[in-house]
Order: C-alpha cells, then sequence, then structure tokens
C-alpha cells in the first residue's frame, strides 16, 4: 500500500485519477503532505499544470478542485484555499488566451504573495541558474513562507518589501544547515564562479583559474578615488546642458583636457570627441545609470549621487565599468585582466589570446564568427580605461625584443590551439573598416573610439602617448609591455571578483 493510499480512497470517484497525478508530482511515496508549502502548490498550479500537464484549458479547474480537497483531507486548509483561490482562476483563464499572457499573469501572482526571494545589494537572482542556487532560492521561498505565516512581514502593507529584503540579507550571510553550516551566500558565489570559469574553452579557464584563488581574499579599497570619474559626476551635478547631438557641452571637453592632459598632439580641443577618454566617461556614466537625461538636459540621478557620498560603491563600479560596457568586451578584457595579474604582457598576445578564448563563444548579429578588430578594439579600450583611471602603466622597455612581423601563434598565444590573425594582416583588416566616430553608437563591441591602424617603430617620445592611451596599440607592437599599477591590481581582482560572482550583472 503506497503512503498516501488512505487519502486516495476518501476521493470522490470522478477526481481519484487527477489526486493520484498530484500525489506523484508533489510528495510521491517519500513525503507528507506536512512537508509541501505555499510555493509549491503555486508553482505546480499557477506554471506546471497549464504548462507541461498537455491537457485542455477546461480540464485544469477540476485537478485544482481535486489539489484542493487532498490538501483538505490532509489538514492543510489553506493551501486547499488557494487552489480554489480567485487568482488560481485567473491565472487559468489567462493562460487559456495564451501561454505568455498565462506565463505573466502567474509571475505577477507570485509576486503579490511575497514569497519570492527579492534581489538585494548582496546578490541579484539569476534566471538561468546551477543545481546550489535553486536549491538557495527554493529553501529561501519556504523561509519566506514562514515569516509570513509568522506575521513577520504582511505583503502589500507599508515597509513590507523593506522587511523581506532585510529578512533575505540576514539568510544569506547565516551559516544554515541545510548548507553544511556555510553561508548560502557563500555557496552560491562559490558555484558561480565554478560556472564562471568552467565556461568556454579549456585554455580560457586555465587563465581564469591561475588568478582565481585572488578574489577569494579581502581587497583593500584604495584611498585615492577614480578621479577622472568622481570630477564628471561632480561636473554634472544638478545639471549641464548637453549639445544638440547629446555631447557633453565643449567647456567640459575643455575642462577635463585641462585637468588630466588627455588631448592628442597635436590639435586643440573643442568638443567632446576630441577627447576618448571623455566620451569612455561620458558612456560609463550613462550606461550604469548615474545620470539621467531630460528635455536636453543631463543631470545626477539618484544612483549617481549615492555612489558619490560611498567610496566602496563607487570604487566597485569603477571596477567593474573597467571591463567594458557590452558581453564581449567584458569577457575579453576578464581574460586580458587575468592575464596581467599574473605578469606585465604585450598587448598582442593579450588580444591573440582573449580572441582565441572568447570569440568561439560568440557570434555576430548575422550568426558570423566575431573578427579580429572586434578583440582590438575592446583591448585598445579597455587599456585606455585604464591608463584613465592609473589601472594601467606602460613600460616602453618591458619587452626583451622586436615581434617579428611573422611570428608564429605560439608565442604570442601558447596553447591557444587555434587560428589568430597575426599583427600584420589584423591591422590591414582595420584600415579597411575605418569608420566617422561622430556617426556610431560608442558603447559597442566595435566601437574603438579613436582605434587608428599605424604600424611604425616606437619613437622616443611615443611612451608617454602610449602610457596615456593616445597613440594606437599597434604603435606599440614593436617594445613595450602593459603593467598594472598596484591600484590597478586592486581594481582587477575586484572586477574578476565581481564576474566571477555576478557574471550577468
Amino acid at each position: 500500500m503506497g503512503r498516501h493510499d488512505m487519502l486516495l480512497a476518501r476521493m470522490p470517484e470522478e477526481l481519484v485519477d487527477d489526486a493520484r497525478n498530484v500525489v506523484d508530482l508533489l510528495v510521491g511515496d517519500l513525503r507528507d503532505f506536512s512537508e509541501v508549502g505555499q510555493i509549491e502548490i503555486q508553482r505546480f498550479l499557477w506554471i506546471l499544470l497549464p504548462v507541461t500537464w498537455g491537457m485542455p484549458s477546461q480540464e485544469w479547474p477540476r485537478v485544482a478542485e481535486a489539489s484542493a480537497q487532498l490538501l483538505e483531507l490532509a489538514s492543510r486548509p489553506t493551501l486547499a484555499g488557494l487552489a480554489r483561490s480567485p487568482e488560481t482562476a485567473e491565472v487559468f483563464g489567462a493562460y487559456a488566451r495564451s501561454r505568455e499572457e498565462g506565463i505573466e499573469a502567474a509571475n505577477a501572482a507570485i509576486e503579490r504573495t511575497g514569497t519570492n526571494p527579492p534581489d538585494t545589494e548582496l546578490l541579484t537572482w539569476r534566471r538561468s541558474v546551477s543545481s546550489a542556487e535553486a536549491s538557495a532560492y527554493d529553501e529561501l521561498q519556504r523561509v519566506l513562507e514562514t515569516a509570513i505565516i509568522a506575521g513577520e512581514y504582511e505583503p502589500g502593507r507599508p515597509g513590507w518589501r523593506r522587511k523581506q529584503q532585510a529578512l533575505t540579507e540576514r539568510w544569506l550571510t547565516t551559516p544554515s544547515r541545510y548548507f553544511h553550516n556555510e553561508r548560502p551566500l557563500d555557496v552560491i558565489h562559490k558555484d558561480r564562479r565554478e560556472t564562471w570559469i568552467d565556461a568556454g574553452p579549456q585554455i580560457r579557464g586555465r587563465v581564469l583559474g591561475l588568478v582565481e584563488p585572488l578574489i577569494h581574499r579581502p581587497v583593500t579599497v584604495p584611498s585615492a578615488e577614480p578621479e577622472p570619474l568622481v570630477w564628471l559626476l561632480a561636473r554634472i551635478g544638478d545639471g549641464v546642458r548637453l549639445t544638440q547631438r547629446g555631447y557633453l557641452p565643449p567647456e567640459i571637453a575643455r575642462e577635463a583636457d585641462e585637468l588630466f592632459g588627455w588631448k592628442p598632439a597635436p590639435g586643440r580641443v573643442t568638443r567632446e570627441l576630441d577627447l576618448p577618454q571623455l566620451r569612455d566617461l561620458h558612456v560609463l556614466v550613462r550606461h550604469h545609470k548615474l545620470v539621467a537625461k531630460r528635455q536636453g538636459m543631463l543631470r545626477l540621478s539618484a544612483r549617481g549621487r549615492a555612489a558619490l557620498e560611498e567610496p566602496v560603491k563607487l570604487w566597485e563600479l569603477a571596477a567593474r565599468a573597467w571591463l567594458g560596457d557590452s558581453p564581449y568586451d567584458q569577457a575579453v578584457n576578464e581574460v586580458a585582466a587575468a592575464m596581467l595579474l599574473t605578469k606585465p604582457t604585450y598587448w598582442v598576445q593579450m588580444a591573440a589570446a582573449a580572441h582565441e578564448m572568447v570569440s568561439p563563444m560568440f557570434r555576430t548579429p548575422e550568426g558570423e564568427p566575431v573578427h579580429w578588430r572586434l578583440t582590438q578594439a575592446a583591448i585598445w579600450i579597455w587599456l585606455r580605461r585604464g591608463a584613465m583611471f592609473g589601472f594601467v602603466t606602460y613600460d616602453p622597455e618591458g619587452w626583451g625584443g622586436e615581434l617579428d612581423e611573422d611570428v608564429t601563434e605560439d608565442e604570442i598565444c601558447p596553447d591557444c590551439g587555434g587560428t589568430v590573425q597575426s599583427g600584420s594582416e589584423a591591422d590591414d583588416a582595420d584600415g579597411a573598416d575605418a569608420c566617422d566616430a561622430d556617426d556610431r553608437d560608442h558603447a559597442g563591441a566595435g566601437d574603438a573610439g579613436g582605434f587608428e591602424v599605424t604600424a611604425r617603430p616606437v619613437g622616443a617620445g611615443d611612451a608617454a602617448e602610449i602610457a596615456a592611451g593616445r597613440l594606437p596599440l599597434v604603435v606599440a607592437a614593436y617594445k613595450g609591455v602593459h603593467l598594472l599599477s598596484d591600484t590597478g591590481r586592486s581594481a582587477a581582482v575586484t572586477a574578476l571578483r565581481l564576474r566571477a560572482n555576478d557574471p550577468h550583472d
């Protein structure tokens, strides 16, 4: 005899088959109905039944009634009421119209119950999750359900979301027997780091694995703020009027050049586009919603004002933003950051290795392989941003010798095991694809932000220009390496830790 046969024997004959299916799905022979939580009934009635059971919509209410009677017989009247509730009827009606409308109605109904774990400052839940994160999410749903029953908060009442978030953060940071006395937050982050390292080709995993121990260690936030970012946020303040085309006004461009010496020589600064670093900053503050645009004015957002008042958050934002704005840029530059954390590195070596490790994971909108020039551009902008923040320096004497034009791939990227264009081939490809910076979206992965193609030996006055990010990278292709400053090492570790813990942020 099955564990729940006595309950099934008390069911009306016309509902027995449905009730048996419900028993098999919810509890089987291993659990009792006393262990079933509200979220499990919600998930079954509002998602699994309409989406996966493959029965006509007019039969859903019968299954819901069978569930309700089972739950009543099992002394779970509250859950039985949920099966008969107006919310369940509304969700069924939405699914009858379309699957998309039904899923939207189900998610909204679950959200109103207050049992969905919220995003917090500590953790943003991911849609595609590992088994560890899924287990944590389910367990936390049960914790929140218990808290509602105990009266710790009431969904819909003033302040309930704040209480829900506080309870969530407390649970995430408290060692749990459910996770062998580890903190759930640490378990989730560990699982995410493993997933992050294992994504893509094996060589990528080996490179990131070399620096993985570093991201466990506490990072001291440098006392020096990311000066250009702080300056621009303070300068925007209560508002500056943008140009007709949406750029920062000329006076801000001139001030930036006077403060930071970003002007390419020769030339004078008359607009934002004359300073690629300023353009980078503008894109950064817009992308991270630190500013808001309205009626031609750019003002600090609430998030921007908060960042100015919290040095740690501003530091983390600058470190994360350093990796770039698009998924491709971020994936390329996390490899570059890992390489510089191990030793000073020649830029072509970084670009070639990153291209070999990352490009197989992406395709263009047309379904084509990612071109080498996009990887070059991503590395260039990353180094330029790093120089702007003081994270990256340039040693003109760091390279022991010249790189031959016909250098083998193994000399550029040992163990990559694929085909990477040589520097001269890549340069030719870039030269054929020049485009006007005024007419392109600067935030895209393919935007080189002033990337030029010039092949010539490094001159005596070039080192400072390369270090400041003012000369094309290929000028440095014959001599010199980039390396991280002390602040840059902290920034790289911080950026990689944030990427590993939440790669989809």
